[in-house]
């Protein structure tokens, strides 16, 4: 592990395959999230993570067994992309909310973070190369949608067919079930094609 000293935070590569780049950001008050850079035909696409750990306890996902820790601030989330471009010269062509925590945990920052990340005189990302995953809180589909920039996407991390099933994997489930989250999604898309 290589630690390079960058402004007000250190980085850890911790991998390189292939083309891909995961990188460990240690964090001012010595906490660590992770970021991965992976190629694609033109460019790359940038996973960040919008919390440290993740209180959604899925069972098949390692950081919800972290618990959660805490949330990052718009600035640390950003400072991914910031260090993904500066520090790995690398073209940075989409950014997907699919690191480290529930990204509607932490709606706030997640949504300055993305207004900073598309801003024509901030990193100037097209906010349709944005895209944010959720596990499937319901409440906060809305909120994003009245909130957000239309153009950035929205995913929804399903994993399984049924309700009995994903109760089982995904906690989340037993609050918002399948029908509610297709209920959601649909004005969802509705709303993006008014």
């Amino acid at each position: 592990v290589r630690k390079v000293d960058f402004g007000l935070v250190e980085l850890s590569v911790v991998e390189e395959s292939e083309g891909t780049v995961k990188f460990a950001v240690l964090l001012e008050d010595g906490l660590e999230c992770e970021s991965v850079l992976i190629p694609m035909e033109s460019g790359m696409t940038l996973c960040v993570s919008s919390q440290v750990g993740c209180k959604m306890g899925c069972t098949f996902c390692e950081t919800g067994r972290m618990g959660l820790i805490r949330s990052l601030s718009a600035a640390e989330i950003v400072g991914q992309l910031f260090f993904a471009k500066h520090r790995y010269g690398a073209n940075v062509r989409n950014v997907v909310f699919m690191g480290m925590g529930e990204p509607f945990d932490n709606l706030e920052a997640v949504v300055r973070a993305i207004e900073v990340m598309a801003d024509d005189s901030g990193l100037a990302l097209g906010p349709s190369r944005i895209s944010v995953s959720t596990s499937g809180r319901v409440e906060e589909i809305y909120t994003f949608m009245e909130r957000a920039n239309p153009a950035v996407n929205l995913a929804v991390s399903v994993n399984a067919p049924t309700d009995e099933i994903r109760r089982k994997i995904m906690p989340i489930n037993r609050t918002w079930d399948l029908a509610a989250l297709k209920e959601a999604m649909a004005a969802t898309a509705s709303g993006a094609s008014d």
